[in-house]
């Protein structure tokens, strides 16, 4: 009996996860099938529509998935034979309809399967994913795996009967052009879609944020709505004329896709780019544009990779200023370093010498800060700094400036005048005095050297009084900033 209520729990913990497999294959076989429904209303020649989806969901699984996604891809390839042989009234027997589909899915899957292993593969032996690296390696993927997946579905079904060689020449390039606007249009889409559900994939998008964002934004509908609308001119333009050329002025239509990709967010973009694609095949197909076909086939393909190679602009942005905040930033404390500290405080005096404001600079200096190394080692030593730093940083004014010169050396550059700032000072030490070495009992003091700056004052003459200020101050052991007159007054 134990034996048994021992085993039941793990069966039904076994059944449950078949269970949820069984849902996540029937949703993915669902979705491919509707997804080909939809490129087959597109159809502008037989196997040939003007975007093939179901390849952008093929490869987007294969890639999250793996090879666990393959059962659900293979008998979403041979139901979508079926359905061939209705369409198309070829009235095969169920053996030959079953040969082909078994045939196409192998040749679908295993293309695609290949190409998303090794798409992985390449961005797993990077050292750092950035989307630079991300995007080339998955567009030149796409339009290999595209090629691959044309050719040899071609030669499947023409082993099965269902096309004959006569038709390859005709058929293999609007194949191809399809089965790759459905891949590079669509499976970004789809991975942003399944990023949700699989955190893993945040690791290798290179950087790229899929996350929903938390409101929607009247100024991104505007853009998405005038895209739609200038397409939907051209189309209708296209079909009044029936002009080769007119079907062209679709390509400018990548100058307001890229203004969406420039400034909204990476789900916005990809959204955008596969509606536009949407509302193009639906245009395409509803006014009967099947000369123009072609055109618009590559226009999807051409906006499409520009829009991704797009998406870097963004990401190179934000790098950078994470870059420059990591410059400007000291590791250890947060606070500004020298050299940020130094170019910030010239704008600061520029500004006060604008308005008439007094600037007065503070160099702080904490007290016996090698002792505490030497008793209690350098990792307690980087927590004072630390614990030093949030306190000073909690008692200063948000339009102060406060920075770390070197070791345990801070400048501190306030607006007001020499008295105000011997003020500021004595409440920073006093605070500081309260404080204690992490972890000990020991009290905490620092030494402050104060030095206004004149009407003709650099802030290199500033920081060289306030130095000597402090180095005085140090080595007449006083507990309180000792302001020179010479060092004060210049």
């Amino acid at each position: 009996m134990r034996l048994l209520s021992n085993a039941t729990p793990g069966r039904r913990r076994l059944a449950s996860s078949f269970a949820r497999q069984g849902l996540r294959h029937l949703l993915l076989v669902l979705s491919w099938l509707a997804l080909w429904r939809l490129s087959a209303l597109m159809e502008y020649a037989p196997h040939a529509s003007l975007w093939f989806p179901p390849a952008g969901l093929s490869f987007a699984a294969l890639l999250v998935l793996g090879w666990r996604a393959l059962p659900g891809l293979i008998v979403s390839c041979v139901l979508a034979t079926f359905w061939v042989d209705q369409l198309y009234a070829m009235h095969q027997s169920m053996r030959e309809i079953l040969t082909a589909g078994l045939a196409f899915g192998l040749a679908h899957c295993g293309v695609y399967g290949v190409g998303a292993w090794v798409l992985r593969s390449a961005l797993g032996r990077q050292a750092e994913i950035t989307t630079t690296t991300l995007v080339p390696l998955f567009l030149v993927t796409a339009c290999l795996s595209a090629l691959a997946a044309t050719l040899i579905g071609i030669v499947s079904l023409e082993m099965a009967g269902m096309l004959a060689w006569t038709e390859l020449g005709a058929i293999w390039l609007p194949w191809w052009i399809g089965d790759m606007a459905g891949v590079i249009v669509l499976a970004p889409l789809f991975l942003a879609m399944l990023s949700w559900r699989y955190a893993a994939l945040s690791a290798w998008l290179g950087g790229l944020d899929f996350q929903l964002p938390r409101r929607p934004s009247v100024a991104f509908i505007g853009k998405l709505l005038l895209c739609i609308g200038l397409l939907s001119i051209v189309t209708l333009a296209d079909a009044y004329t029936r002009s080769p050329d007119v079907a062209f002025a679709v390509f400018f239509l990548i100058i307001p896709l890229m203004w969406i990709v420039y400034t909204e967010s990476a789900f916005r973009s990809a959204l955008s780019l596969a509606l536009f694609a949407l509302t193009t095949a639906l245009w395409v197909a509803g006014l009967s544009l099947v000369e123009q076909s072609m055109t618009y086939q590559f226009a999807l393909c051409v906006i499409a990779t520009s829009g991704y190679f797009g998406f870097a602009v963004p990401a190179l942005a934000a790098r950078n200023r994470q870059l420059s905040e990591l410059a400007a930033r000291d590791p250890l404390t947060g606070v500004f370093t020298r050299r940020a500290f130094f170019d910030k405080a010239t704008q600061m005096l520029a500004e006060a010498r604008g308005c008439g404001r007094p600037l007065t600079l503070l160099m702080l200096d904490m007290d016996h800060f090698k002792r505490i190394n030497d008793d209690h080692g350098h990792d307690v030593g980087d927590q004072t700094l630390i614990l030093l730093c949030h306190a000073v940083l909690g008692r200063m004014a948000p339009h102060h400036l406060f920075g770390r010169f070197g070791g345990d050396e801070f400048l501190l550059l306030v607006d007001s005048d020499l008295d105000a700032a011997c003020e500021t000072s004595a409440r920073l030490k006093h605070h500081i005095a309260g404080l204690r070495v992490p972890g000990t009992q020991q009290p905490l003091s620092a030494t402050i050297g104060i030095a206004e700056l004149g009407a003709e004052d650099t802030l290199t003459q500033a920081f060289r009084r306030a130095d000597l200020a402090l180095l005085q101050a140090k080595r007449g052991r006083r507990s309180q900033a000792d302001i020179p007159p010479a060092a004060a007054n210049g």
